[in-house]
Order: C-alpha cells, then sequence, then structure tokens
C-alpha cells in the first residue's frame, strides 16, 4: 500500500516538473518573439553569401520545401528571408503551411515585406493564389520560385471532398475497375493542386515535430527537419537543414 503511493506521489511530482518546464519554455519563446518583433530584420549580405557558399556543396536540394508556419511564434518577417533563401538557393516551389490560421488572410502583408527584403537579390517570385502580387528582380535571367499557402483546410477536408466526387462520378478520371486505386486518386489530387509537386522536404520549429495535417496524400515520402526547438528561423538552421536532407535516402517501405 506505501508502495503504491509512493509511486503515485513520485508520478505527480514528476508531471509538476514537466509542466513548469514546458511552462517555462513557453513564457522564454513568447518572450524572445516580442524582444526580437520589436527589430526589422532583413536579409543581410552575410546571408545570401553563406547560401552561395553552402548550397553548391550540396548532393541534392528540395523541389518542393514546406515550411510549418506558426503565426503566434513566427513574424511576416521571418517567413520574408525565408522566401528570399529558397529562392537564392534555387528551390522552385516554396509552401507555407498555416498552422495558426492566421497567414492565410496576411498574404499581401508577406508579399510587401519580401519586396522590402528582396533588394539587390535577382529572380522571380510567384504567388499562386495571387497572380497579380507577382514580383520581378532586376528583369535579368535568374532563379524562379513560386509561393503557395496551404493551411488545414487544404488537407483531410480537401481528401474527403475529392473521394465524395470521385463516388458521385462529379470528376473525370480513368476508371478500370470498381474500386479506386492510389494511382487513380493521385492523378485527382494532382488535379486539385496543379503543377505543384509532392513536398521534398518539410522545415518545423518548436519542441514537437507534428504534421498538423500537413498535406496528408503528399507527404508520404516527405522529409522532417527540425530548424530550432525555440521557434527562431535563422539562415545558419536552414543552411544546416539543406545539409540533412542532401543526406538522407527517400524511398517507400516495403
Amino acid at each position: 500500500m506505501l508502495s503504491r503511493l509512493l509511486r503515485q506521489f513520485l508520478f505527480a511530482l514528476l508531471h509538476l516538473i514537466l509542466n513548469f518546464i514546458v511552462g517555462a519554455q513557453n513564457v522564454y519563446c513568447r518572450y524572445w518573439l516580442k524582444k526580437h518583433s520589436l527589430q526589422d530584420y532583413e536579409v543581410t549580405k552575410t546571408d545570401l553569401k553563406l547560401i552561395v557558399k553552402h548550397i553548391p556543396k550540396l548532393s541534392k536540394q528540395p523541389k518542393h520545401l514546406v515550411v510549418l508556419s506558426d503565426s503566434d511564434y513566427h513574424s511576416i518577417d521571418d517567413l520574408a528571408r525565408m522566401v528570399i533563401w529558397s529562392l537564392v538557393a534555387g528551390i522552385p516551389f516554396l509552401s507555407f503551411y498555416d498552422v495558426s490560421g492566421q497567414l492565410s488572410y496576411q498574404e499581401e502583408k508577406l508579399f510587401n515585406a519580401v519586396e522590402k527584403n528582396k533588394k539587390g537579390v535577382p529572380g522571380c517570385i510567384k504567388w499562386s493564389k495571387k497572380p497579380d502580387l507577382n514580383g520581378y528582380t532586376n528583369g535579368i535571367p535568374a532563379h524562379k520560385i513560386v509561393v503557395n499557402i496551404f493551411s488545414c483546410q487544404n488537407g483531410r477536408s480537401t481528401i474527403t471532398q475529392c473521394i465524395k466526387k470521385m463516388c458521385e462520378e462529379k470528376i473525370p478520371y480513368n476508371r478500370k475497375s470498381d474500386q479506386i486505386t492510389a494511382q487513380e486518386f493521385d492523378d485527382v489530387i494532382s488535379a486539385v493542386y496543379p503543377s505543384i509537386p509532392d513536398p521534398d522536404l518539410a522545415l518545423f520549429s518548436g519542441p514537437v515535430c507534428c504534421t498538423h495535417g500537413l498535406l496528408p496524400w503528399q507527404i508520404r515520402l516527405t522529409e522532417f527537419i527540425s530548424l530550432s526547438v525555440d521557434y527562431n528561423l535563422s539562415v545558419e538552421s536552414f543552411v544546416g537543414a539543406m545539409y540533412k536532407y542532401s543526406k538522407c535516402d527517400q524511398r517507400f517501405g516495403t
């Protein structure tokens, strides 16, 4: 009886300590964000030189990069720098997955922040959902990047709607049997997300790796790599993540 009470006491004590640690970490992260958001960060020449120096050394780099963004921790300037870094690195597609549901309403604000950070950087940035915001720089040949913003509405709910329409034969597709095959569904999903390849790499920050419902059908081979545990987005962590990805062997399981 005494042993049981002791175990319960130790368990409760451990639970209390862990809650305190997590709470302290959350307070620190919010304090750090508030302190640094008061400053106006821009892409520096040092950032660009670091990327230009290391990217050519990589054995491979992603064609479609997804960044899990949380407006409670990541500022618009943080994400704008991520766009410029990806442009300079030669990544063709960059998507932000809106975890908090706020970024989707701030796309034009993000565009303005990107324009501010893009000074002198050659390249073309296309915004898939807002073609009127497409921006060109210097009018010279350079990298092109397509920027998308996804949310939870583009995940399971989209898949559910596609399956429903396929069953009701409201979506034309090449059906070869009574059962819907993975390839047939993949063709339909590709029509819903035109000209966007499946994500090769997803970058997240914070202490826990969680997909938050990110495009569940398209992330079968996606590599998830942490940028930081304190939600800080730095060019060093970006380049480090590119190195980690270049060493990954992505393949289907058997």
